[in-house]
């Protein structure tokens, strides 16, 4: 049976080669897309939620989501992932619509045309998804499971402690931890053990393409992977890239490459330095476990998901 699934992005051009992977497995039924303000502002990122639909001819919905974060200011990532969200790279026109009903409503209309199979992947800041939960109570009992990537146990990338998703709207997150949905969070510690060098970049993507006007999936693929590789070694002078919407899309798609820890975990809501920080326990009878945080992933398997992926395009 293949796995009906919501994604829940800011694309982002992570979010977009998490999409393309998406789009490309046999295993899911994506029934639809719903964008969220995150890494750059919302007119950006539901505009490339909508585009990639397009791009990739997904039969699914595409909601409206939220643009500001439930009580925080807005931030975002643009220096990051360029001014529109894919580095510069303009997604091609595309007569896809959004949905007429929000990205929680949508949400929660699938949940219940599924009732307990729905899963949910979360790859961007958590707003649209806590929506969901304050005004479906019972969707909590209507979804099999939420993958999200969110967090770190280790140093932050937004600020000392935090994950950029969680430290755009903390207060959103925690409302997901608290909810009862089982949980599953692939963070940037437990994503970078899938990280790319150079050598593998070009295995998977190959050369960045010289034609500006090839539109199709494998070349923005690769234009997208470089795009992200070359930030990363060039800018940041990191030896290898950590694509971590892509990594967990992967362990959703294949949860066997994945090793999951139970914990209890709980959102910092306040100060300058731990804002979004997610504090880990150990689980007890007075703290049960309420997330499954990955260790590490199988990152042959994982380089081999991506070239069917690339493949599968070309044919």
């Amino acid at each position: 049976m293949r796995k009906h699934v919501v994604i829940d992005c800011d694309p982002g051009v992570d979010d977009a080669l998490a999409i393309m992977l998406a789009a490309s497995s046999p295993e899911l039924d994506i029934r639809a897309i719903d964008p969220v303000a995150g890494n750059v502002p919302y007119v950006h990122t539901s505009d490339n939620a909508r585009k990639l639909a397009g791009l990739l001819k997904l039969d699914c919905r595409v909601g409206r989501g939220a643009v500001r974060p439930l009580l925080r200011p807005a931030r975002t990532a643009g220096l990051i992932h360029g001014a529109n969200g894919m580095g510069g790279i303009y997604l091609p026109e595309t007569r896809k619509d959004f949905d007429g009903q929000y990205a929680w409503d949508v949400l929660y209309e699938e949940a219940c045309r599924f009732d307990g199979e729905l899963e949910l992947v979360s790859l961007g800041p958590m707003t649209n998804v806590a929506i969901a939960i304050q005004c479906h109570p019972d969707l909590k009992d209507r979804i099999k499971r939420i993958t999200a990537m969110a967090g770190t146990a280790h140093a932050g990338n937004a600020n000392r402690y935090a994950e950029f998703n969680v430290w755009v709207d903390p207060h959103a997150c925690e409302i997901v931890l608290q909810s009862g949905i089982p949980l599953y969070i692939c963070g940037l510690d437990g994503n970078d053990t899938c990280a790319l060098d150079d050598a593998e970049i070009e295995e998977i993507f190959g050369a960045a393409p010289d034609d500006a006007g090839d539109e199709s999936v494998p070349a923005y693929a690769s234009r997208i992977a470089h795009f992200i590789h070359n930030r990363n070694t060039k800018e940041w002078d990191l030896k290898a890239s950590n694509i971590n919407d892509l990594c967990t899309m992967a362990c959703f798609i294949a949860p066997e490459i994945a090793q999951f820890e139970p914990a209890h975990v709980r959102c910092e809501l306040s100060g300058e330095d731990t804002l979004g920080q997610l504090v880990f326990c150990e689980p007890s009878e007075n703290l049960p476990a309420n997330v499954h945080y990955l260790r590490r992933a199988d990152k042959a398997v994982y380089k081999q998901m991506l070239k069917d992926m690339m493949s599968a395009y070309r044919s």
